[in-house]
């Protein structure tokens, strides 16, 4: 009789283990599952590559461009001076200023690189005017916190309507001061 009570406790303890794997396997897994879905999107607010395609706010198409076939120019004001002065209001109507710099990257291997490369220069004061457009559409209160908005709405003004080519491989901000 003792060693069918010791069979019975036995049998038991293994269902009784059984069932807590089983909780513990399906536990771990959503929780890898969600683990792994926050390292992606870190990932991807700081540009890394995870085995996915990129879906980066600076360029338009996944295909990557190597650093030596990018030339990268300054926007400039007609006076050659980098720094775009702009007025912001806040979300009480305060009127504060900002400066912008803002580098183009232009794509060498574009097909209408020799084309347009001199229309990029002779279209600087457009430029500026689309920078100026973008950025003052932001109050104040948000402007730095949409600056990827912001170089990404100028992109695709560049790219589909000004000079309708991927010219234009990528915009960034060089320097963003609001006051």
């Amino acid at each position: 009789m003792k060693k069918s009570f010791l069979n019975v406790i036995t049998l038991a303890l293994v269902l009784i283990n059984l069932i807590l794997t089983v909780l513990l396997t399906f536990s771990l897994v959503s929780t890898s599952q969600k683990t792994d879905d926050f390292i992606s999107k870190i990932a991807g607010i700081i540009d890394l590559d995870v085995g996915t395609t990129s879906t980066g706010a600076t360029h338009s198409d996944s295909t990557t461009v190597g650093i030596g076939d990018l030339e990268v120019i300054d926007v400039k004001l007609s006076d050659g001076t980098t720094k775009i002065t702009i007025s912001l209001l806040d979300d009480a109507g305060k009127v504060h200023q900002s400066m912008v710099s803002v580098a183009l990257s232009l794509n060498k291997n574009s097909k209408d690189y020799t084309k347009l490369r001199a229309n990029v220069d002779n279209g600087m004061n457009l430029i500026v005017s689309e920078v100026n457009k973008v950025v003052s559409s932001y109050s104040f209160n948000v402007v730095l916190s949409n600056k990827a908005n912001m170089e990404q709405q100028i992109l695709t003004y560049l790219q589909d309507t000004m000079f309708q080519s991927d010219i234009v491989y990528s915009v960034s901000f060089t320097g963003l001061v609001v006051q």
